[in-house]
């Protein structure tokens, strides 16, 4: 007999490994290699109509800070958005995804590879699943965790050789930057917490800010003047 609801199934693609995840089973794990679809292939069978929800490692995503310029109508956005991206990494080509709700604050946008999604896409029609979701890691951590952050401040993410930092002042965000590293521990997110600091304009420092490290060792980090560092791990 089917079950009467859906399940849901969540896939992690990792910097180099594939992570299957499903109720009441042991992860999964199989190496991530440059074919998107022959890696997804390998995958084992899973339950038709099943809900599939997709995370992806920082190292496959490119972030950038948006600025919406005045009078950008709401059908002008995805070109805005998708040239920005384009200058800043190339042609790619990219999927980007960015926040919809976002018109006149600045926002993080986020792009995949191309070939990502659509391998994604069409492994979840060859399967015959549902592809409700797929998320970068940073937002996804950041969602997760923002209802335990307040004040001005900063997120770092880590994950193996990187770390991805966005840095927030008054409730906007201010700056993001994603860089590969060679320990993803707290001395490097306190790193790449300085680089970012040094692009903001003179005076405008963060009042009390907390740089939150998701993952790492607080103790490790050598924090720049006036910051205090604390650790947050996501709910399971």
């Amino acid at each position: 007999m089917s079950p009467l609801w859906p399940e849901t199934i969540h896939l992690g693609i990792s910097p180099d490994t594939l992570r299957l995840h499903r109720r009441g089973a042991p992860e999964l794990r199989l190496p991530l290699g440059e074919d998107w679809a022959a890696s997804l292939a390998g995958l084992p069978a899973l339950p038709r109509r099943a809900r599939l929800r997709v995370c992806v490692a920082d190292r496959h995503v490119r972030y950038l800070r948006l600025v919406w310029p005045p009078g950008l109508r709401a059908e002008e956005r995805a070109a805005f958005v998708s040239h920005r991206f384009q200058a800043v990494f190339g042609a790619g080509p990219w999927a980007v995804l960015a926040d919809r709700d976002a018109i006149c604050l600045p926002s993080l946008g986020a792009a995949l590879p191309a070939g990502l999604l659509d391998a994604l896409t069409a492994f979840a029609e060859a399967r015959r699943l549902r592809l409700t979701g797929c998320e970068p890691a940073f937002p996804q951590a950041y969602n997760a965790l923002r209802a335990r952050i307040g004040g001005d401040g900063a997120l770092a993410r880590l994950e193996s050789g990187r770390v991805t930092l966005g840095l927030w002042q008054d409730g906007q965000w201010r700056a993001v930057r994603s860089q590969p590293v060679v320990q993803a521990d707290g001395a490097a997110a306190a790193a790449c917490l300085a680089t970012l600091l040094a692009t903001l304009p003179a005076g405008e420092a963060p009042s009390d800010p907390v740089l939150y490290l998701a993952g790492g060792d607080p103790a490790l980090a050598d924090l720049p003047a006036g910051w205090r560092c604390e650790r947050l791990e996501a709910a399971a």
